[in-house]
């Protein structure tokens, strides 16, 4: 890619990521989620990473790779292949590849043909971490930043839970930028999950919204709610992040309505193209009950409560509420892609403006040649990354106390990356 000497990055930008687009190539600049390594059994698997056709495969030395979807002889999917003797072999002519995309075999050429030698596949290099699959599309294949260490993925203690895939059909940053927009908690998810059973006091009463502050952090923005607490000198907190360069870290509460919080919710999210996107949403709990995750699952895809539909309801969507999901995806999904759509933005709308102004200097800094927020150097690969979203009760502080980074749009904030004395 060539470097722009003085890029300009508009919002319509953060939206779109095919090659060769701004937010596509600081996209390609960090490790994304592609699979569960649970999903990816004996077989090859087709995938489509931001605007990409590729495909999954762990080759039978037990090695991942990932490559381009159609075979460079004749354009057949490889999704079809063979995975046998050190790679993956195109059903048509049997082309055979390393997880490199180097040309081992050509059946049908001369025996002493040296024509597979002049090719060269697309290839992508692949991680594994905490059950989750991770590629880096970037332009640094042979020496790419290091995979982080996320806290969820690699401590010790707790139970580590991996929900299916999610694919819907929407853009991508509307469900990212969703995350510092905290007010919709309070009225949209009214007939689900929130306002009826958070500490049962009604944290996020429609009649009464909890106040919040966006906080800029190292690589991300959260979004800090709080109320007073059950004593004078304590307060409910609830803190929902978004982190680059699509991580949301969601603060969770007991599914048995205790105060002390012991789940941590993360969602990693990945682009398939404009139009579509894949979550994979993971739980690291450490509480005691046997039941969690079935509980938590049926609170966040219910219905607790139904709408019995309307005979005339025409609507693509009827009876959705009481799923904070589908009110989700109907919300978003109707907004239109960022861009195109008309806006006009409030004061509660401050912690989606400060993110996408974060992303824009992110993809500002990517096409500059430097390295943006979220993608950390070799240095730093040893490191555990924290996100520090934090759901309970806990004493009154100052703002940089309660949220351990500091406010304002762009001041200087302390690191959430600690040191990883543990084992994984």
């Amino acid at each position: 890619m060539a470097v722009r000497k003085n890029p300009k990055v508009k919002d319509a930008d953060l939206a779109r990521v095919g090659p060769g687009t701004p937010g596509g190539e600081w996209l390609r600049r960090y490790w994304l989620v592609i699979s569960r390594a649970e999903d990816l059994k004996d077989i090859p698997l087709g995938l489509k990473i931001l605007g990409e056709e590729l495909v999954l495969f762990r080759d039978d030395q037990g090695r991942l790779g990932l490559l381009g979807l159609h075979c460079a002889h004749r354009g057949s999917s490889l999704e079809y292949g063979d995975i046998e003797c050190g790679g993956l072999r195109c059903p048509y002519h049997g082309w055979l590849y390393d997880v490199e995309g180097r040309c081992l075999e050509q059946p049908a050429e001369p025996k002493d043909s040296q024509f597979h030698l002049k090719i060269r596949h697309l290839w992508y290099p692949v991680k594994e971490l905490g059950g989750l699959i991770f590629a880096y599309l970037g332009p640094n294949k042979t020496s790419p930043p290091p995979l982080p260490r996320y806290a969820p993925l690699v401590r010790n203690g707790g139970k580590l839970f991996l929900e299916a895939p999610r694919t819907y059909d929407y853009n991508w940053f509307n469900f990212f930028e969703n995350a510092p927009d905290v007010t919709h908690l309070s009225i949209l998810h009214r007939h689900s999950g929130y306002g009826k059973q958070t500490w049962g006091n009604n944290f996020f009463d429609y009649h009464n919204i909890p106040p919040f502050e966006p906080v800029e952090t190292e690589f991300g923005v959260k979004a800090v709610s709080r109320k007073p607490g059950p004593k004078p000198d304590t307060e409910y907190v609830h803190e929902l992040g978004a982190f680059l360069p699509g991580i949301l870290d969601l603060g969770s509460v007991n599914s048995t309505g205790s105060e002390e919080p012991d789940n941590e919710h993360t969602i990693f999210l990945t682009p398939s193209d404009d139009d579509h996107f894949t979550l994979f949403s993971i739980d690291y709990y450490t509480g005691l009950d046997p039941d969690f995750f079935d509980k938590i699952l049926a609170r966040r895809y219910g219905p607790a409560r139904k709408e019995a539909p309307k005979e005339y309801d025409r609507r693509k969507y009827k009876s959705f509420k009481g799923s904070i999901a589908q009110e989700d995806i109907v919300t978003q999904e109707t907004q239109g892609m960022l861009g195109e759509r008309r806006e006009q933005l409030g004061y509660a709308d401050r912690g989606v403006i400060m993110l996408r102004r974060m992303v824009r200097e992110a993809i500002e800094t990517a096409l500059k040649g430097g390295r943006p927020k979220g993608v950390f150097t070799d240095e730093e690969a040893g490191k555990t990354i924290e996100f520090g979203c934090f759901t309970g009760i806990r004493p009154k502080g100052p703002p940089e106390s309660r949220c351990q980074v500091s406010v304002g749009n762009r001041g200087s904030s302390k690191s959430a990356i600690s040191s990883d004395t543990g084992k994984h």
